[in-house]
């Protein structure tokens, strides 16, 4: 793995389905995943089952002693770290989108409403600041995309339409012109009842 962390057999069952013991376990393998040369989006998903899966095991355990302070505690962390992974997932998700429409000149929603307060296609990131697309804004905006595509995939398929009619012509009257300026070969007369039937001379 060269400088890179490994996941073993352990890690890896650990890391998709396998209990966590405490923190501590999340905190090294939140560690490895980080480093790993993992797509992104896989990346904060893993991160994101890691985070809930151990703090699950804390908050059971402060059930079972009954401690309602801590009990709150974790809760508290609990949804902080969740909150900076979402953010980050957002963040990621709204770059791509926005992205892709630019390319495709694809209006994207505005920020703020006529009256200057934030439209519901947008938020502002508590933790990493900048402005990120809200579920509405995503769904706006992929849908627009979605339109787009849909209409350059029908105009592209009336091209080939155009274009196969096109092709059939050109070939009809190419067959056309050969026909009419055929000569026939000449050579000595021969006596027959009627003209060739292979070329009408």
């Amino acid at each position: 793995c060269g400088n890179l962390p490994c996941l073993n057999t352990e890690d890896f069952q650990i890391l998709t389905v396998g209990p966590l013991t405490d923190r501590a376990d999340m905190t090294v393998l939140l560690g490895v995943v980080a480093k790993a040369p993992l797509p992104k989006a896989l990346r904060l998903s893993w991160q994101r089952g890691l985070v809930d899966r151990a703090y699950r095991a804390d908050i059971d355990r402060a059930r079972l002693a009954k401690d309602n302070e801590k009990i709150q505690s974790l809760e508290n962390d609990r949804r902080f770290e969740i909150d900076l992974i979402e953010e980050e997932d957002d963040q990621l998700l709204s770059g791509q989108l926005i992205r892709q429409a630019r390319r495709l000149r694809v209006p994207i929603p505005h920020r703020f409403k006529e009256d200057g307060t934030p439209s519901e296609h947008w938020y502002e990131g508590r933790y990493l600041g900048g402005w990120h697309l809200t579920n509405e804004g995503v769904a706006r905006l992929r849908d627009e995309l979605r339109k787009e595509h849909r209409a350059r995939h029908d105009s592209r398929a009336q091209w080939v339409v155009w274009v196969s009619a096109l092709t059939g012509v050109i070939g009809a009257l190419t067959g056309l012109i050969a026909v009419l300026t055929h000569k026939c070969p000449r050579g000595p007369t021969h006596r027959s009842r009627g003209p060739p039937a292979s070329c009408a001379c």
